[in-house]
C-alpha cells in the first residue's frame, strides 16, 4: 500500500510539472501581452517602438520564456504566484474571495448532486425496465445533452422571469460573507447539478444492477436479509466503485461548469476573474487558475484511487 502511494505521488507531480508547462507555453501563444491590450489605440499609436520596448522591459515581458518558467514553477512551488503585470497586485489577492466563492459554489453542488445521483442510479437499478427507471435514466440523458449556458438561461426564464422567487443576476459582491452568496446561488448550484450528473448515474446504475446479480447478494437474500440492509449494506459499496473515478472527474471538472454558470449569473467566482484575466492578458492570474485546477485534477484522481483500493481488496495486487 506504502508502495503504490509513494508511486501515485511520484506520477503525480510528473503530471502537475508536465502540465504546467503546457499552460505556460499556451499562455505565452496567446497573440498580444498585456501592455497592448492595456493601451488604448492612441497610445499605441504615438508611442515609438523604442518606447515600448522599455515599457516592456519595466514590466519584465522581455524575459526568454524558459527564465520567466522557470522563475514561476519555484515561486509557485512555494505558493507565490506573482503579481499582476499592469497594476502590481498580488495574484492571491485578486483571486482569494473569487476561489473561496467558487469553491462555495462546488461544494454545494457536490453535496447535492452526489446524493442525488447514488439516490436516482439505485432506483433506477432497482427498478430496471420500470417507469421509475425510464424516467431516471430519460432525466440523466437529458440533462447531459443540454449544455451549462442553455440550461441556466431555461431556469432563469422560469423561475426568475416567469415566477419572479429567485434573482436571474446575483449582485453579491465578491467579499460578501459565505452565507449571503448562498442565499442566492440556488439557480447556479441546480444548473450545475442538472447538467453534470447523468454520467455518474448512469454509471451507479450499471453499477448497481451488477451488484445485485451478484452471487453475494443472492446469498445474502436468501439467508433473509432485509430488503435495506441489503441494498446499503451489500450492494452500495460494491456498486459505488466503478463510480468512483466519475465521481472524482466530477468534482475536478466542475471548474469548467462554474465557470459557465458563473458567467450566466454574474456570480463572483473565478469564471469572471477569468474570462476577465484572458482579455487583459494577465498572464500570471490565468497561469495561476491553470495550476490550481490541474492540481485539483490529480488530488482528485488520487484520492479515487486510493479509494478504491480502500474498498476493493483486489485492486491492491492488481496496481502494486
Amino acid at each position: 500500500m506504502a508502495i503504490l502511494v509513494f508511486r501515485r505521488l511520484l506520477l503525480s507531480a510528473f503530471v502537475i510539472l508536465s502540465v504546467a508547462m503546457l499552460i505556460f507555453v499556451a499562455t505565452e501563444v496567446l497573440p498580444g501581452d498585456a501592455l497592448e491590450v492595456s493601451l488604448t489605440s492612441d497610445e499605441l499609436a504615438m508611442m515609438t517602438s523604442a518606447e515600448l520596448d522599455q515599457k516592456r522591459h519595466e514590466l519584465g515581458l522581455d524575459r526568454p520564456a524558459p527564465v520567466r518558467f522557470l522563475e514561476w514553477v519555484t515561486k509557485a512551488a512555494h505558493g507565490d504566484f506573482g503579481t499582476t503585470i499592469i497594476s502590481h497586485a498580488p495574484v492571491w489577492d485578486v483571486i482569494g474571495y473569487p476561489l473561496r466563492n467558487s469553491t462555495l459554489l462546488a461544494v454545494a453542488t457536490v453535496m447535492i448532486a452526489f446524493p442525488l445521483a447514488l439516490l436516482l442510479g439505485m432506483t433506477a437499478a432497482y427498478y430496471k425496465g420500470r417507469w421509475p427507471d425510464v424516467v431516471a435514466s430519460a432525466g440523466a440523458i437529458i440533462g447531459y445533452s443540454i449544455p451549462e449556458f442553455a440550461s441556466g438561461n431555461v431556469l432563469v426564464l422560469c423561475f426568475a422571469i416567469w415566477l419572479p422567487i429567485f434573482p436571474s443576476v446575483i449582485l453579491a459582491f465578491t467579499k460578501a460573507p459565505p452565507e449571503v452568496l448562498l442565499k442566492v446561488a440556488f439557480l447556479p448550484v441546480v444548473t450545475i447539478v442538472f447538467a453534470s450528473i447523468a454520467h455518474m448515474v448512469r454509471l451507479v446504475r450499471a453499477g448497481f444492477i451488477e451488484a445485485l446479480n451478484s452471487d453475494y447478494v443472492e446469498r445474502a437474500r436468501l439467508n433473509g436479509v432485509g430488503e435495506m440492509r441489503l441494498l446499503f449494506r451489500h450492494a452500495l459499496p460494491a456498486a459505488i466503485i466503478p463510480a468512483l473515478s466519475s465521481m472524482a472527474l466530477y468534482v475536478a471538472g466542475l471548474l469548467h461548469g462554474v465557470i459557465v454558470v458563473e458567467k450566466v449569473f454574474s456570480y463572483p467566482g473565478l469564471g469572471i476573474v477569468l474570462v476577465d484575466a484572458v482579455e487583459k492578458r494577465e498572464v500570471a492570474i490565468v497561469q495561476a487558475i491553470g495550476l490550481l485546477a490541474t492540481i485539483l485534477v490529480i488530488g482528485m484522481n488520487l484520492l479515487a484511487d486510493l479509494a478504491i483500493v480502500a474498498l476493493d481488496p483486489r485492486a491492491r495486487t492488481v496496481r502494486q
